[in-house]
């Protein structure tokens, strides 16, 4: 009935159950792992006020009312047996069930390496009679088990014919239910039933109810029921306004329509149909509902590996009203005479005649508990059968570099191009094949190519026609960082798909099956590139295999976000909560300041008054103006292992593209505190900015006010930057800037440097600095969580991103350039990337992202290896001559940035294919095989570089 909470990771929509009273049942609803549960002032999901556990502290509660966040050890549970929802400590709760669902990816625990796909899933239920549970009557019977147990999920059916959330056919149309409106009858204490005029007027106990089931017990206004329609008796005022629920009948059903067949009809025929059906749509033979309950009666033809499995059943999940299909056979079966393996007694059903509920029938329960075992595919290809319990939802299912067997992959090497088989604009890989089996520790894929694919690429997106083609008989080993596996491409487990005409033969389907054969589920991947399309639509069902690229995604479960989000108002994020929260202040600047080195050992300069940016006219003279000194940076704490080694005694020279080598090109500013043979950090450039400056073509501002500020930019820049930073702007366009960053030591990004455009708009400083990324990772995925591949950098600072805590969000009278650069710096290019995901920074240094944390920041290093090349062989403008002399020049001769990115990396090889080394693989110091065949890669190139020179 569950393992010690000690050793018990709870997850969002576990079903739990107190220890100390067997009839608490509840459903996870929020936890620390989840973040995808953490959005703030959870209180707003709710009607009841959130309880708090006496386990739970006071502080702990308000913060989680404030963050949403549950304090680590805690969940918030939403109890079925008593409506209510809590925050409560983990010890004190069971783990009953968890809910795993057909093509769920999950591990055995956070740091195995391994991921599996769920295959399959069997159900058993806890059911209790709904009619009692309703009504009352639930404390007088407590001592009464009226429980039926280990009730198989096949047997039963939601007492709902139509469910929000499933997916109907009608005509040529797919689409998916979005509401079920309902008449309702309710019988009253007189026994009188009638059908009220307004069911939306019906109260329930339970307010997170959406709908309304057989054996609810409802109140409504009198009204309500005089202006019904009676069944059996009258209206009599005389009698209270609240009964039992004894029938609902579905009126009409809202849907929204996903899709047509394809090929079905010419433009302008078949028309959508309406988005609100009647019944006399729902019962037309042009009206099929896809019933996931049913199995296939016939499988064409058998699975890849010749085996046939069990697949999938009803989605039976704790709180549903359910039926029996055969209740005459159910009460025979659970006759009260069994006892359970694990002591508890099986349970009778009795069964409630209709003679005595006035035709009506009343056998419907409440699913109490679920029990639940999974099929699972590992990526090893091995099969399993366990309990749900025992596994956890996979953490880096949304990896890009990760893969299962079954699965269609591309190299990211592109085929040589011509004119003839590709477009410039499209990308045609170098191989096509099918992954076999996956090495996850080794990040090692075994893949069976296609002989001659024709598969191209705009963007992410397919470009039809498709064919892979006749798969090859060898299989080769491969890294995970040098294949993809797109969604264009791909299909999962669970996914509702579009056939393609003339696919399936109608000679191979069952004589007279009815239902669109055009339209099912993929419940399986076969290693031949094939996969099984259950037909669930049609009568029989059946299940078919078809080629994959055959079959177009109509609709899976990630889309349900979209349709929840849809047609929403303003963002509930965009509340006030009350809370203070302030502009960036100097004890902020100066907790995230990164003292620098190499500098004569000049200070940064300290900051005075507390006085704002002023925009009255000053003193023309800037020397010495010190107008304005929240702008200037404090002295701040030493953090020496984030600040990259920079030579210091390199000779300089001016930073002028290849074709200025006349003396007109000459800087206007330097750095007065940098020895005299080091790159100069800020220079003002007289000539034009290079075409790809990313706001070349924004207007310039050029009022006295903007310029006065830019004025006060520069002369902190000039003199504050901390090394690695190297900022340059242009006389003649003094609102763009360029930067060039060096990635600090001890971080994956350590020796790489890093491109920023910035533009200062004309409502500069009122809106923070446009700022854009060079990304040159060519579609492989990004470098950092908060630098996108499109340039985007994520910064709440720049007003990319929400600033959810002080001091975060710019401040037009505070803020600065300088505070940016040090914010991208030192808070950005950090030792362990993967937690600047927004929202992951709760689990830092927990044990279960460890693993997360060390494939994320191993693709950042060989990634940022990367970048080093590029700016070497491509050059940047107008850093030429900065590039040289960090990463090609010394003046002692002591190494320089290039030849310590080779040692380096060179030292990680060294200890990565030493199995002796007892070195944790942190994805830094020692990294994966799979991350090894790429970083030796990237070295042979930086050799190459460094041998050309």
């Amino acid at each position: 009935m569950g393992s010690p909470s000690a050793h018990v990771v709870f997850c969002v929509e576990d079903t739990v159950g107190l220890k100390d009273d067997r009839y608490m049942v509840g459903v996870v609803d929020r936890s620390f792992g989840d973040v995808d549960s953490h959005s703030p002032r959870p209180q707003r999901d709710y009607g009841e006020d959130i309880d708090r556990h006496a386990g739970v502290s006071r502080d702990d509660f308000q913060k989680f009312m404030r963050t949403g966040i549950p304090p680590r050890g805690t969940v918030l549970v939403s109890w079925q047996t008593n409506i209510k929802t809590e925050l409560i400590p983990e010890g004190q709760l069971r783990l009953l069930d968890r809910a795993l669902y057909v093509g769920d990816v999950v591990k055995r625990n956070s740091k195995d390496p391994m991921s599996g796909t769920v295959i399959g899933t069997k159900a058993h239920c806890t059911l209790f009679p709904a009619t009692l549970f309703n009504s009352g009557q639930l404390t007088a019977v407590m001592t009464e088990d009226l429980s039926i147990r280990n009730v198989p999920a096949e047997e039963v059916i939601n007492v709902h014919e139509y469910v929000e959330g499933a997916l109907v056919v009608y005509d040529d149309w797919l689409g998916r239910i979005e509401d079920v409106f309902d008449e309702v009858a309710i019988k009253l204490s007189n026994n009188s039933v009638v059908i009220v005029e307004d069911p939306d007027d019906l109260e329930n106990d339970d307010a997170m109810m959406d709908r309304l089931s057989v054996g609810d017990t409802v109140k409504t206004k009198k009204g309500n029921l005089r202006r019904g329609r009676w069944r059996y008796g009258a209206f009599d005022p005389n009698v209270r306004p609240e009964g039992m629920v004894v029938e609902t009948r579905p009126l009409y059903l809202d849907v929204r329509w996903l899709g047509r067949r394809i090929g079905a009809g010419a433009a302008g025929q078949n028309d959508e149909p309406p988005s609100r059906l009647f019944q006399d749509e729902m019962d037309s033979e042009h009206f099929h509902v896809y019933d996931a309950s049913r199995s296939a009666a016939v499988t064409l033809p058998l699975s890849a590996d010749g085996a046939r499995r069990s697949y999938h059943v009803a989605e039976i999940t704790v709180g549903d009203h359910v039926r029996f299909k055969d209740i005459t056979g159910a009460a025979v079966k659970y006759d009260g005479s069994k006892m359970l393996p694990n002591g508890y007694p099986q349970g009778k059903l009795t069964r409630i005649p209709r003679t005595e509920t006035l035709g009506y029938d009343l056998n419907v329960f409440l699913v109490m508990q679920t029990h639940t075992r999974v099929t699972v595919q590992w990526q090893d290809l091995t099969i399993t059968e366990d309990p749900s319990p025992c596994l956890i939802p996979d953490p880096n299912v949304e990896d890009e570099d990760e893969v299962w067997p079954g699965e269609i992959v591309c190299t990211k090497e592109p085929r040589e191009a011509t004119v003839k088989d590709m477009a410039v604009w499209t990308f045609k890989p170098a191989k096509v094949g099918i992954v076999q089996a996956v090495k996850p520790r080794d990040r090692i894929a075994t893949v069976r190519w296609f002989e001659d694919p024709s598969v191209q690429f705009l963007d992410e997106d397919i470009i039809p026609p498709c064919e892979t083609g006749k798969l090859g008989d060898t299989t080769e080993d491969v890294s995970l960082y040098d294949i993809r596996s797109t969604p264009s491409l791909n299909r999962r487990r669970g996914d509702f798909v579009l056939v393609y005409p003339d696919t399936i033969d109608s000679k191979e389907l069952p004589p007279g099956m009815k239902g669109p054969s055009w339209f099912g589920e993929i419940i399986d991947l076969g290693l031949d590139g094939e996969v099984t399309v259950r037909l669930g639509a049609a009568k029989p069902v059946v299940d078919v295999r078809v080629p994959i690229e055959k079959v177009t995604l109509a609709y899976s479960s990630d889309m349900d976000d979209q349709f929840l989000s849809a047609g929403d108002g303003d963002s509930e994020d965009e509340e006030d909560d009350g809370e203070d929260h302030s502009d960036f202040d100097s004890t902020s600047f100066n907790e995230m300041w990164i003292e620098y080195e190499g500098m004569d050992g000049q200070e940064p300069p300290t900051a005075g008054n507390e006085e704002d940016w002023s925009t009255e006219d000053e003193d023309e003279d800037s020397d010495g103006d010190v107008s304005m000194p929240d702008l200037l940076p404090v002295e701040g704490v030493a953090t020496s292992n984030t600040t990259p080694e920079i030579p210091s005694d390199v000779e300089r020279k001016s930073p002028l593209p290849n074709n200025a080598n006349d003396a007109s090109h000459s800087p206007k500013e330097t750095n007065p505190g940098a020895p005299t043979n080091a790159p100069s950090s800020f220079l003002i450039l007289d000539f034009t900015p290079p075409d790809d400056h990313h706001f070349a073509t924004q207007t310039a501002a050029s009022s006295s006010t903007f310029m006065r500020r830019i004025s006060k930019e520069h002369k902190i820049l000039r003199t504050s930057l901390p090394p690695g930073i190297f900022v340059r702007t242009w006389e003649s366009r003094l609102d763009l800037i360029r930067v060039l960053m060096i990635g600090p030591s001890d971080t994956p990004y350590e020796y790489a440097p890093f491109i920023i455009d910035f533009h200062l708009g004309s409502s500069y400083p009122q809106q923070p600095p446009s700022a854009f990324f060079h990304s040159w990772t060519y579609g492989n995925g990004p470098v950092n969580p908060n630098l996108y591949e499109d340039g985007k950098i994520c910064l709440s600072l720049l007003g990319t991103w929400h600033a959810d805590e002080r001091n975060e969000s710019w401040s037009p009278a505070k803020s600065t350039l300088l505070q940016v650069l040090v914010s991208l710096m030192g808070l950005v290019l950090v030792k362990e990337p993967y937690y600047n995901e927004a929202g992951y920074d709760v689990h830092r240094a927990t044990p279960e992202t460890k693993l997360s944390s060390a494939l994320y920041t191993e693709r950042s290093y060989f990634r940022s290896r990367a970048f080093i090349a590029h700016a070497l062989t491509n050059g940047v403008v107008p850093f030429a001559d900065e590039l040289m002399a960090l990463y090609r020049h010394r003046a002692d001769g002591a190494p320089n940035l290039l030849d310590k990115a080779i040692l380096a990396a060179r030292e990680i090889l060294a200890r990565s294919s030493d199995d002796a080394d007892d070195c944790e693989r942190d994805g830094l110091r020692k990294i994966s095989l799979g991350a090894v065949v790429i970083l030796k890669r990237e070295v042979e190139k930086l050799e190459r570089i460094r041998s050309a020179a």
